[in-house]
């Protein structure tokens, strides 16, 4: 499959350079699956596996991530629809300098390798499904390049970091009427600081900005997005066999571009997103050397945007509530385990996705073991 030959080919390089034999390597998979329903009759499941390779040598790192998944449908006023697929595959390197200037400094370069499925046909398209409802959304894109530069500094209660990231995107035909897409080029920032009030108590601030180049289409400019802009706070508890986070955040997107009647992109009048709102909290206990249970509870709120309902560009709010709950094993040394299920509810209004209302019952259950060579 192409999928796994671009794993492959990915090892054989590091191979060739003899980084593979000098590395600590260890190997991810498992399976998660996501059954829905709504009460408009929609049903639905997605189940993908996952297969991750780390690898580790001094301080150099890299992985290499892609996974093989299946997505199915019964619409109430459709006829069921499926698409099985593997993935687009990420090739992650980094290097750390560390303890050589007053900053800890981290170089990244990151891959994306156009594995998956694109050039979508009509039904095809179907399955492009919400992001809060389904863990991948998207099946492909294009060769993707990715440089990244973190600079960090940490003392006894201190810490702070920032981050630089350009996103080269590359061509791919998004679908049988979407030929020759280009999609816009991202460069973002992204910050974090922390401060250590006791032993067992950890305050946190961080942020994310990026902004979006413009999308082609045939050449022709067809759209850019907003600008990004994310803020967020959190605490953390640290203490004998417990751990516990608790963070909120809030996204804000700008107007986006889209191409006008005379084929020049013009912003639009009023906010096509609304504010998103995220609270997020999980506890990790451990229960004996060999096990740990851990759970997650959020809630997320999209508020609707700035066009009136009657506008066709009118997206209504959406809320989400989700609780997970796992077991983790350390079987030896090394091998580990853990299985995990979380039960969700989302109740959204009219959106790109749907016309009408609808509340979605969703329970996913995913089961995941790591060796380590």
């Amino acid at each position: 499959m192409i999928c796994f030959r671009w794993i492959l080919i990915a090892t054989l390089i590091l191979s060739g350079f003899g980084i593979t034999h000098a590395m600590d390597i260890s190997v991810q998979t498992g399976l998660s699956t996501n059954w829905w329903d709504s009460d408009s009759n929609d049903r639905g499941n997605q189940t993908y596996i996952p297969v991750t390779i780390d690898g580790v040598h001094g301080d150099f790192s890299m992985q290499v991530l892609s996974a093989f998944v299946n997505t199915r449908i019964d619409p109430s006023n459709a006829s069921k629809d499926s698409l099985t697929t593997a993935v687009d595959t990420k090739l992650n390197f980094s290097y750390a300098v560390l303890e050589k200037f007053p900053v800890d400094v981290l170089f990244g370069l990151d891959f994306n390798l156009p594995t998956g499925k694109t050039d979508l046909d009509s039904e095809e398209r179907n399955l492009l499904l919400d992001p809060d409802l389904v863990d991948i959304s998207r099946y492909g894109e294009g060769f993707n390049v990715n440089p990244t530069f973190t600079m960090a500094r940490q003392e006894e209660r201190w810490g702070i970091g920032v981050g630089f990231g350009y996103l080269w995107r590359g061509e791919y035909d998004f679908s049988d009427t979407a030929q020759n897409y280009d999609p816009g080029d991202i460069f973002n920032i992204t910050a974090e600081g922390f401060y250590a009030f006791t032993d067992v108590w950890l305050g946190r601030i961080f942020g994310e900005m990026a902004f979006y180049g413009t999308d082609e289409m045939e050449s022709q400019e067809y759209y850019q997005e907003g600008d990004f802009f994310l803020a967020g706070i959190g605490v953390d508890y640290f203490k004998d066999k417990w751990e516990a986070s608790l963070s909120g955040q809030g996204i804000f997107r700008g107007k986006c571009q889209f191409q006008a009647d005379n084929l020049q992109l013009a912003t639009e009048d009023r906010a096509g997103y609304g504010d998103e709102f995220l609270a997020d909290l999980t506890v990790r206990l451990a229960l004996s050397p060999e096990n740990a249970l851990s759970s997650r509870l959020y809630y997320l709120m999209v508020l609707k945007n700035d066009y009136e309902e009657n506008d066709p560009s009118f997206i209504d709010e959406k809320q989400k509530v989700s609780l997970k709950v796992s077991l983790h094993h350390q079987f030896a040394e090394d091998f580990s385990g853990r299985i995990g299920l979380e039960g969700y509810l989302l109740d959204e209004g009219r959106n790109w996705y749907h016309e009408e209302d609808r509340e979605y019952r969703g329970m996913i259950m995913d089961i995941a073991v790591s060796k380590a060579f």
